[in-house]
């Protein structure tokens, strides 16, 4: 009966969502979520068609549940470089940011398949772990967009702030459920298997009220700052932190 609740609620909201979604013109700007939104529609209602026949539900569960893993940090990293494309022009930046996500899904992947859970199938203990591995970069990449806000003084949006924001919610759910089976063992079975559709629905909630309202025109799907700008003012931060560089520039 829970099951049945949290999945008719959240095809209800992701409906909602994909018709605002598709009024606000999203899928020109942010194509990958609008995407992410579209697939998620039919993969809840056939999760929903399928939840009285265990054997079905638990292939189309999984399998899609990979899919929108993947295409959800696709998402959130279409919004990031949206906002922060100056930083894209740093080469060190793009090694550290690209470096990052490979190797924690690659460490991820191989810890998996070297080492794989007693009670479960392969395929199930590698999906397991690449979600995890995945929600913590989604926490990581919504926490450091947070972070560059206020020192490089972002404009807010609408929009990408809202996209940002529902994805943080809804990776801290499974992580929470996650830590807390971890340290707990199976007594918080239940808390964790229903962290990650609360917060996903959450998520929702969070999105359909970002979209509910349209922004001004002239803000709705203009970047906060322009990629030139965001680089002066990033080299301006590191010539205060590189002092001696800059004064070793200046010499004649």
């Amino acid at each position: 009966m829970n099951n049945l609740i949290i999945l008719t609620t959240s095809l209800g909201l992701e409906s909602w969502l994909f018709f605002l979604l598709f009024r606000r013109d999203v899928r020109r700007h942010f194509p990958v979520f609008f995407f992410y939104i579209l697939v998620s529609v039919p993969v809840t209602a056939a999760r929903l068609l399928t939840l009285t026949h265990y054997h079905i539900y638990f292939f189309v569960y999984w399998w899609s549940n990979a899919v929108l893993l993947l295409l959800g940090l696709a998402a959130l990293h279409e919004v990031f470089h949206w906002v922060y494309e100056g930083f894209y022009r740093l080469r060190w930046f793009r090694l550290i940011y690209y470096g990052a996500i490979a190797v924690v899904l690659l460490v991820t992947g191989r810890n998996a398949m070297a080492n794989p859970p007693v009670q479960a199938h392969p395929v199930i203990g590698l999906i397991l772990e690449i979600g995890i591995a995945v929600n913590l970069l989604q926490v990581a990449i919504v926490a450091l967009f947070g972070a560059l806000a206020k020192p490089l003084a972002i404009e807010f949006r609408r929009y990408p702030f809202g996209i940002a924001s529902g994805f943080g919610a809804s990776a801290m759910g499974p992580l929470i459920g996650y830590l807390l089976r971890s340290i707990f063992g199976t007594n918080l079975d239940a808390f964790a298997r229903y962290a990650s559709a609360v917060a996903y629905i959450l998520a929702l909630v969070i999105w359909l009220m970002a979209f509910s309202r349209q922004e001004p025109e002239e803000k709705a799907w203009t970047p906060p700052m322009s990629p030139d700008e965001m680089l002066r003012i990033v080299h301006g931060y590191l010539g205060v932190l590189r002092p001696g560089r800059k004064e070793k520039k200046n010499e004649p």
